[in-house]
């Protein structure tokens, strides 16, 4: 049984403009209904009220807000790159990129029309236009930390770990508590199961000292490289500060079952686990495997229905209801 691994997969930034207009107007929703009411065309109200609905998720009323802006003014970048924010939350990203770069058009040195149109372009595996982006950041602001951290981001997911490496060293050159780019340094090292790996995630740590996703994977780092005390320590840590982190109680007890063999041990952090998250079928799986193990088979067979409950592909709890005689229908 493999163990569950929660990569850290790149998410874009969705920041909204910073390149605010002269005039901001703020408040709650109703004092900008109230000046919208008097003048529809108050731009200022109408952007803020934009990015009201953006920060509650009410897209398609931010959407038409920011559609009847731009009718009005259509010569502000930060409209349009709050407007390719809107896009790209709904998905739409055809309309995403043409609403950046309606925004570069505007604004050739937009920092963050490029840099968001590079995040796209990596979220499409468009790496070159990608890079070409970022480039365009590093000629406007030669020491931006988030466009070498971006570009090692890219170069990692073209498999060119050299240069990746490269990118997030230069990032941490630029500045010294840019956790991310650590984190993933450490990421790159502990795929190579490079001892180097740790003091990344320990620097990213002292930087961010509560991010789950570091913790877990100095955890999983100490667990494939034959550190469990260690691992289950820092997964312990983990749990304290994040008491809902399903990962790191399964993989507590994965270090039970499969490195101690203390099945009954073992089965009360997957079913921690699959108490936290009722979805985890593999929490589900080695909860049943460990009831079946320790001649617990009702309960084992209950655990491997559950578990197709949640995944009807799961091979391996179909294959141990078989063994057991049982019917995943019953």
């Amino acid at each position: 049984m493999l163990v569950k691994v929660v990569s850290l997969l790149f998410c874009l930034v969705l920041l909204m403009a910073c390149n605010q207009p002269t005039t901001v107007v703020s408040g709650e929703k109703s004092s900008l209904d109230a000046l919208l009411k008097k003048n529809p065309a108050d731009t200022a109200a109408l952007y803020a009220r934009a990015k009201y609905f953006v920060e509650k998720k009410v897209l398609d009323s931010a959407l038409l807000d920011m559609q009847q802006l731009i009718k009005i003014d259509s010569s502000r970048a930060a409209y349009f790159v709050t407007l390719g924010d809107i896009y790209l939350f709904t998905n739409r990203t055809r309309y995403t990129r043409q609403a950046f770069e309606k925004a570069i058009k505007l604004n050739p040195d937009h920092e963050e029309a490029h840099m968001k149109l590079a995040e796209l372009f990596l979220y499409v595996e468009m790496y070159k236009e990608a890079l070409d982006q970022l480039n365009a950041v590093l000629k406007v602001n030669r020491r931006s930390p988030k466009a070498y951290y971006m570009k090692g981001m890219v170069y990692k997911e073209a498999g060119d770990t050299t240069l990746a490496l490269s990118s997030f060293l230069t990032a941490t050159e630029q500045d010294p508590e840019y956790a991310l780019a650590f984190e993933q340094m450490g990421l790159i090292y502990a795929a190579k199961k490079d001892k180097r790996a740790p003091d990344f995630y320990q620097t990213a740590l002292r930087l961010n000292p509560n991010s789950p996703t570091v913790l877990y994977n100095l955890g999983l780092y100490y667990q494939n490289n034959n550190q469990p005390e260690k691992a289950i320590e820092v997964f312990q840590d983990l749990l304290n500060k994040n008491p809902t982190y399903a990962y790191a109680a399964y993989n507590i007890g994965f270090i039970k079952s499969e490195i101690y063999k203390k099945p009954d041990q073992a089965l009360e952090w997957f079913n921690k686990a699959r108490s936290i998250q009722p979805e985890y079928a593999e929490a589900h799986y080695m909860a049943g495997y460990c009831q079946e193990a320790l001649g617990k088979k009702q309960e084992a067979i209950n655990a491997y229905r559950q578990t197709l409950n949640v995944n009807p592909a799961f091979a391996m709890a179909r294959q141990a209801l078989t063994r057991l005689g049982a019917e995943h229908d019953k």
